[in-house]
């Protein structure tokens, strides 16, 4: 996958890829993708910019995700097809991708998880995980029933929910809208 799709990506939709199916080994395993539908309201902190506000909906049952950013753009999440799709209101456009790419928050294979204290965030209660990638210190705050609360890295607080809701999310938010057409990519490039 070209690296100006990945740029592209909201940066919860990079920690979300990351709870997809991240190869932590530890005794015990934290649920890392919601097991009930849910809407949650992220302030992200993005290096050397300012924070931003982002809105993850989830599907569980349909293992969607719906990552909106705060300039308009919108990322939808297949699990089960390991596809994911950019949304482009501006030229009412979109673009399917294959794959999910590793993201800032994902541990290498051989990343022994340890498990930590609870905390409370966003009025939820959650479990503090933590790792060391090569000389990063990482760490999640995951709900009991898979839902990020907090991302933290080298100590710094890159990602925090601010506000969650649970409840049914229509299966429309999770489709490309009918007036949108394909993206063309450009000659001799990959569009985007």
């Amino acid at each position: 996958m070209p690296l100006s799709y990945l740029r592209r990506l909201p940066q919860s939709a990079a920690l979300a890829l990351l709870l997809a199916g991240s190869p932590l080994r530890a005794e015990e395993r934290p649920q890392l993708v919601p097991t009930r539908d849910v809407d949650i309201t992220y302030d992200v902190t993005r290096p050397e910019k300012l924070t931003i506000r982002e809105r993850v909906r989830w599907s569980a049952g349909e293992r969607l995700e719906r990552v909106d950013g705060p300039d308009k753009s919108t990322t939808i999440f297949d699990r089960k097809a390991n596809e994911i799709t950019l949304l482009s209101p501006a030229n009412r456009t979109y673009r399917k991708l294959e794959g999910a790419p590793r993201q800032l928050m994902e541990s290498d294979d051989g990343a022994a998880l340890k498990r930590g204290g609870e905390s409370v965030v966003a009025g939820l209660r959650c479990v503090e995980w933590s790792w060391t990638e090569d000389t990063q210190a990482r760490g999640l705050c995951v709900t009991t029933d898979g839902v990020l609360l907090r991302g933290v890295i080298d100590g710094k607080t890159v990602m925090q929910a601010l506000a969650v809701r649970y409840g049914r999310q229509p299966a429309e938010l999770f489709q490309v809208p009918p007036d949108y057409a394909p993206a063309l990519a450009p000659e001799g490039g990959s569009g985007l």
